[in-house]
């Protein structure tokens, strides 16, 4: 009944997170409180009916950068905890469905060992479902406490990065854009580094 009890729950939440989302995004870009601002990069964060990203830059343009970025971190941050918690409460049937991929196999390794740089490095990667990370940290047993140290690290640089690009989008379009991708392209170059170094070991 439990497992019935959150499916429904969250369908519920994603049906009417969709059917609002285009009044969603208006409070987002007017001028919330920061307790609505904080709920809806929550909600946000759990249905992502519309790129994070523009939810981020939303926040910076109407908060500025670091209460933009600082609400959004936690609002993001308190998703992936909800998540983590649903995950943990069904362990061993998401760790059966877990155990048919290998290639996590690797990374459970790796996990074990260094739960918080794992989940940091996940949180770097922006072409990675953020969801999925939630759920293995979750069905895998680790410890709660590495699982957000290392998401609110992991999440830092995207989320002020965004946060100033949201900021500054109006009065400075060229810098925002020239930030945003000297942001990818330090980001992929870091990655790079650390996976070839990852090979050699």
């Amino acid at each position: 009944m439990k497992k019935w009890s959150v499916a429904i729950l969250y369908a519920a939440l994603f049906l009417l997170t969709y059917i609002y989302r285009h009044e969603l995004a208006g409070w987002i870009q007017g001028s919330p409180p920061v307790w609505l601002l904080l709920a809806l990069s929550t909600l946000l964060a759990l249905f992502p009916v519309m790129p994070y990203k523009v939810v981020v830059a939303a926040a910076g343009y109407v908060m500025g950068t670091w209460s933009g970025g600082t609400i959004i971190l936690i609002g993001s941050t308190l998703a992936g905890a909800i998540v983590y918690g649903a995950a943990a409460l069904f362990r061993e049937s998401a760790a059966t469905w877990l155990a048919r991929y290998d290639k996590l196999e690797r990374l459970t390794q790796f996990s074990s060992s260094r739960p918080f740089r794992t989940i940091a490095i996940c949180r770097l990667i922006p072409i990675l479902p953020q969801t999925a990370v939630n759920i293995y940290a979750g069905a895998t047993g680790m410890s709660f406490l590495h699982f957000i140290l290392g998401s609110l690290v992991g999440k830092l640089p995207a989320v002020y990065v965004y946060a100033y690009v949201g900021s500054t989008l109006a009065e400075r379009p060229l810098a925002a854009g020239v930030i945003a991708v000297s942001y990818f392209v330090v980001l992929l170059l870091l990655l790079w580094v650390w996976g070839f170094r990852q090979k050699k070991i």
